[in-house]
Order: structure tokens, then sequence, then C-alpha cells
């Protein structure tokens, strides 16, 4: 697994997408269920190495409307390879509803896309954000791999 340098990490209210407060390297270490007993926040972290697999910034949540734990963020891959993310998806995410999706935005020239952390084999809620930020980064590294980009 990479161990990541998180460089920003703030959290943020769900309603107006402001910043509560930028948080320390200390708050990385904060179990991700911090976001289940706080579902109006989300938590949005940057890191260097994101550029590596080709994002920018993820953004982690709770969907109370799923129960599931989301990340959501851009990936800079072109619109000719949504068959290979899609079926990359279907084959690693587990399917329940909410658990996965992906549009390609011409306008920002990237795939939006949302998954569901914990449909992810490997997951479970007691992973600090730090483990899950990594847990991602393999995750969409393994993408790109089958992708073949």
């Amino acid at each position: 697994m990479v161990k990541l340098h998180l460089e920003v990490l703030e959290r943020c209210s769900k309603e107006t997408e402001d910043t509560i407060t930028a948080e320390g390297l200390a708050f990385a270490a904060t179990p991700i269920s911090y976001l289940k007993e706080n579902q109006g926040e989300f938590i949005y972290v940057e890191c260097t190495q994101f550029i590596d697999i080709r994002i920018d910034a993820v953004a982690l949540e709770f969907d109370d409307a799923f129960n599931l734990y989301t990340a959501l963020f851009g990936l800079k891959l072109q619109k000719k390879h949504g068959e290979a993310i899609r079926k990359y998806l279907k084959a690693n995410v587990k399917s329940v509803l909410g658990s996965s999706s992906a549009a390609f935005s011409g306008q920002e020239g990237l795939w939006e896309l949302n998954i569901a952390v914990d449909c992810i084999e490997g997951f479970n809620d007691s992973m600090s954000i730090e483990e899950v930020c990594e847990f991602l980064y393999h995750f969409v590294a393994q993408l790109l791999t089958t992708v073949d980009v």
C-alpha cells in the first residue's frame, strides 16, 4: 500500500460546501466513521501523489440516503475509456444501490466518479481517513492499469 502525504484536509459543510475548518495532519488518523457521526460534513483531501493516478482531490462523505461511505473525484481520462472504466467498476465494486457512478464531463474533460468505498473488498469503517485515501489510491491505480493508459 502506498504511503500518502496528505497536504490538505478540510472539513466542509455538505449543505453549503464551505470549509468548516482546515485540519492538521493528526486529523488523518481519525476513523472514517467520523463521517457517519457527522453527516452534515464531508472531508476534502488533496495530495501531491494523487497526480500520479490522474486525480486532483477527493471528497469523502457518508451518504445517508444509501447508508454508504462515498468518494467523489474527477479522473483525468479521455471519454473513449468509458467502457473500460465502467467494466472495472462493475467487476470491483459490489453492486448495491448507489455503489458507483461514472459520468464524463466534456466541459471539464474528465470522468466524474462517485464510488462507495465500503462496496470495495477490504474496506472497513474502522480505517482512518488516511488509510481510506491510500485504499482509494490503490483502487484507482489498479483501474488505470486495466484501462492501460
